[in-house]
């Protein structure tokens, strides 16, 4: 699906996998072929899965690293002269700020 959030693609793949799981269930233990066509589906949804959810946030240091180096382009912002020197090095304090919250 185009544009998903890595919480609606797990959602997704959970409910696939549980489709895959009920028919799998359902299916008869002689019918090898097709068990093992839905045990590799299921498989492949459960390994996107799991890389998904191994995906980490921005770490604590990493967060407040961030937010410290604000203070840098924040100062340039108010001290320097120009007014697009301003403009530039307040948008780059911005980006950091809303970076470092993500």
């Amino acid at each position: 699906m185009p544009w998903e959030t890595e919480d609606e693609e797990i959602a997704r793949l959970e409910a696939e996998r549980h489709t895959y799981s009920v028919t799998f269930a359902n299916t008869a233990e002689s019918d090898t072929v097709t068990r093992a066509h839905l045990q590799e589906e299921m498989d492949r949804r459960t390994a996107r899965i799991q890389e998904l959810q191994g995906h980490q946030r921005l770490g604590f240091l990493t967060r407040w690293s961030l937010r410290a180096a604000t203070l840098v382009p924040a100062w340039g912002a108010v001290v320097l002269g120009p007014w697009w020197l301003k403009a530039g090095l307040g948008l780059l304090a911005a980006f950091l700020v809303l970076y470092s919250l993500g």
